[in-house]
């Protein structure tokens, strides 16, 4: 019974000992852990991979194919041709009312003339190349 009392003082008075010792313990300091940043080179097939499960619209035009963009832009040509020529007809049958076209209408009426050549000649571009 001696010897066991004698044997655990001396194994707590190492413990204790050994405790005095420690200088620090990672929970009373703050450390800061610096990983490198490894970069990726990120290879996508552009047509047909890398589709996401959902849709975002900031990526979307990522994954057009050349046909589908030319359909797109194609769209909006026809569009803005049809708008154009809404705009001209409306004008000149506001501006004829009267009988009378005044210079500034004229201006307005060559403006309008000049978007439908454009938008005309936009058009004709894009069902040139397909």
């Amino acid at each position: 019974m001696r010897y066991k009392k004698l044997f655990l003082t001396l194994v707590f008075a190492l413990l204790f000992a050994g405790g005095a010792f420690v200088a620090s313990t990672p929970a009373q300091t703050r450390r800061v852990v610096v990983r490198p940043v490894v970069v990726r080179p990120v290879y996508y097939r552009p047509y047909w991979g890398l589709r996401r499960y959902y849709y975002d619209p900031f990526y979307a035009d990522m994954f057009k194919s050349p046909y589908e963009r030319y359909l797109e832009e194609r769209y909006y040509a026809q569009q803005e041709l049809a708008g154009d020529q809404r705009e001209l007809a409306k004008h000149r049958e506001k501006y004829a009312a009267d009988g009378v076209i005044t210079a500034k209408e004229r201006r307005e009426l060559e403006d309008d003339v000049r978007d439908v050549a454009k938008a005309r000649a936009r058009l004709n571009k894009l069902n040139r190349n397909y």
